[in-house]
């Protein structure tokens, strides 16, 4: 079966829109379209569609993909660049940001139970949201309870939250 330049550029703007659905990096290697592996390469900055599928079988050389990366991101201003960064920077400050929120939660279980007379980690919650927050192997049993629970309850199939390893094939 021969792959029209069109059939090619169709499966290119699926797999960047299926990239940025799933917060993908710029580069990396998957396969399955039409049983072929693909080394993606796409531009970094937000609102740019701009990529380059090279198929793994038959590689461009190195520094054809660097010059074909270089000419298009010159093709660029500099404040796309610094708005990229701004807006990813601002994205981390909210990750942190809510992160430190759920540690309010956990060391406000913790300090409850110590006022109690118990061990700071005798609270159940403050444990399994502590082990979601340091990503311990104790979550597992947690997904594993989640998607037990959610297997009869309709509309809630698939809730529980995937690894970011399972998710990029790693």
């Amino acid at each position: 079966m021969n792959i029209t330049e069109k059939q090619a550029a169709d499966h290119a703007a699926l797999a960047g829109m299926w990239k940025a659905d799933r917060g993908k990096a710029p580069h990396y290697t998957a396969k399955g379209f039409l049983s072929a592996g693909w080394t993606c390469i796409a531009c970094p900055l937000d609102d740019c569609d701009w990529h380059h599928d090279d198929p793994t079988g038959r590689p461009a050389a190195p520094e054809a993909l660097e010059a074909k990366v270089r000419e298009h991101l010159a093709g660029h201003d500099l404040v796309d660049f610094l708005r990229s960064l701004q807006a990813a920077r601002d994205s981390i400050v909210a990750v942190r940001e809510s992160n430190n929120r759920a540690w309010d939660i956990v060391n406000l279980h913790r300090l409850q139970a110590v006022h109690r007379g118990e061990h700071p980690a005798s609270d159940p919650f403050a444990q399994m949201l502590s082990a979601a927050l340091v990503g311990t192997a104790e979550h597992e049993d947690v997904r594993r309870q989640v998607t037990e629970l959610s297997e009869d309850v309709v509309g809630a199939h698939n809730i529980a939250s995937v690894p970011a390893a399972e998710r990029q094939g790693k």
